[in-house]
């Protein structure tokens, strides 16, 4: 807090302003958080959140946790907003949240940003319309294949593989049991952890030969679930939301050679820049933890002037986050 208003240490004013902000955006004001984010921001000083979303849309409790906890309802949603306005948060676009990064606005009150991952017709159909009766930018990082429906949204389709059979056994002979809840539960995040090794730049092949034993079709799901170039358009003219980049096909950039990855991602804001009419200058990496984000792909980034990028793992934002635009922490909205 006082680096962010320049005053020194012995101005009493100054420490009690500190204690009264620290208490009021950390331990009150962000319920979201856990515990030990609370405690650790306490004595660190958050000035803002950046929320990251993806399906917005009710949960099914009979569904596998790891893919239900990507959904937020739209009552939740709703509900959270009204919190915070009553709270008196400022509520940024990214281009807000861009000019404190640069140093050209102090935040003189805790603030919220709200962004999607994905492309996913609910955001359109759900989300919109709340963050339209409210007045709340927000942002949504689209993955060009997920308009084109040329997206694998792999997750859903072994999620639906999972539910739909006592044992999966893959192409080496393992056989992951599927009968309990439990069973389901592990059997995905086993399965999960698997394909996130895969060959990124031949994913489908990988998937099919994982997968020799089940006639599956990787397509189903992104024709169900992903928004149209249309949609996509209608967002990108509208005065509460920013589309940024997240990629052509959504994959784990550091599996990927270095021509790769700078294709998918340099490829995607090219398409949304050719389909929106409209200069993309932010980005989310896929997946966005430190197990798929290297310093080479942060310098990416940097070589394409991306102004800023965003992970996914937790963390509010603070003075130190600032420094550093291309590898900005998310905080996991979760009902």
């Amino acid at each position: 807090m006082q680096k962010l208003f320049g005053m020194g240490t012995e101005n009493k004013i100054v420490r009690r302003i500190t204690s009264l902000y620290r208490r009021y955006v950390v331990m009150e004001d962000y319920p979201m958080l856990t515990s030990f984010s609370r405690n650790s921001l306490k004595k660190e000083g958050a000035i803002g959140i950046v929320y990251m979303l993806h399906h917005i849309c009710d949960k099914d409790p009979k569904r596998i946790p790891t893919n239900e906890d990507l959904k937020v309802s739209p009552s939740f949603l709703e509900k959270i907003i009204l919190k915070y306005k009553k709270r008196g948060f400022d509520f940024l676009s990214l281009d807000d949240l861009y000019k404190l990064v640069m140093g050209h606005v102090k935040p003189n009150k805790p603030f919220v940003v709200f962004t999607i991952d994905d492309g996913y017709l609910d955001n359109f159909t759900n989300a919109l319309p709340i963050f339209e009766k409210y007045s709340v930018p927000f942002c949504i990082f689209v993955a060009t294949d997920f308009i084109d429906k040329k997206a694998i949204l792999w997750w859903d389709t072994i999620e639906d593989l999972i539910l739909s059979h006592d044992s999966i056994v893959t192409d080496d002979g393992r056989e992951y049991p599927c009968k309990t809840f439990q069973q389901r539960w592990d059997t995905f995040r086993y399965l999960r952890e698997r394909i996130l090794k895969l060959d990124q730049s031949h994913l489908e092949e990988g998937l099919n030969r994982m997968f020799a034993n089940y006639a599956i079709d990787w397509y189903k799901p992104i024709m169900q679930k992903g928004m149209s170039w249309e949609q996509v358009r209608h967002l990108a003219n509208h005065p509460l939301c920013t589309i940024g980049g997240h990629t052509v096909s959504h994959p784990a950039l550091n599996k990927l050679s270095y021509q790769e990855a700078k294709g998918e991602i340099q490829e995607g804001i090219m398409r949304l820049e050719k389909e929106t009419g409209q200069s993309v200058n932010y980005f989310a990496y896929p997946y966005g933890t430190p197990n798929e984000i290297s310093t080479r792909e942060v310098s990416i980034i940097e070589e394409l002037g991306i102004k800023m990028a965003f992970m996914a793992h937790q963390g509010c934002l603070k003075i130190s986050n600032l420094k550093n635009s291309s590898q900005l922490p998310r905080v996991y909205f979760k009902e």
